[in-house]
């Protein structure tokens, strides 16, 4: 018998609730911060909202997330201290402790901001963060992140725009995503 993975038990109520949202991006990731199901926007925004893709691998390991933020210390901080949020509530395991090695190693801000911040330290429950994206601008948008009841380490995360610039361009890349309706 084959095990199921991770997103093979994303309830089906959850994955079409977050595939009928064609201009509003969201996404569910697990415990370890992979992305388990993406709706067509938010992978359209980011590569890191794909599939597969984990959610501090992407800020970490590929340059051009951090670059392309003019605050890149609030999104170390912000990213690092999800991190120890998550460590909080779930156990500490292989699979972290292997992330966790794979950033010290990778990234030097990651591994100042990981010796150096606060066990305790809570990120706020909504950022805002920007995108640049060289075909559309720079948006500004902020998130909220939901735990998935009875499904415990999945959070469900959905993205608005901050300012009336950054919502005119988000509805222009909803309105290239193949899902439009």
């Amino acid at each position: 018998m084959v095990e199921r993975g991770p997103a093979d038990r994303l309830p089906q109520d959850l994955v079409d609730l977050v595939d009928s949202w064609s201009t509003v991006p969201a996404f569910v990731h697990d415990r370890h911060f992979t992305v388990l199901h993406a709706n067509h926007l938010a992978q359209a925004l980011s590569q890191a909202f794909r599939p597969g893709a984990n959610l501090l691998r992407s800020t970490f390991l590929r340059p051009e997330v951090l670059r392309a933020s003019p605050d890149p210390g609030l999104v170390t901080e912000h990213v690092v201290g999800e991190l120890r949020k998550s460590l909080g509530t779930h156990e500490w395991d292989a699979v972290f402790e292997g992330l966790v090695d794979e950033l010290r190693s990778g990234n030097n801000r990651f591994a100042e901001a990981w010796a150096g911040l606060e066990p305790g330290l809570r990120p706020d429950a909504a950022e805002s963060f920007t995108f640049d994206r060289p075909d559309l601008g720079r948006l500004e948008l902020r998130y909220l992140q939901l735990e998935v009841p009875e499904h415990f380490g999945m959070s469900l995360v959905v993205w608005r725009a901050c300012d009336e610039a950054s919502a005119r361009l988000l509805a222009v890349l909803a309105g290239q995503s193949p899902d439009r309706t």
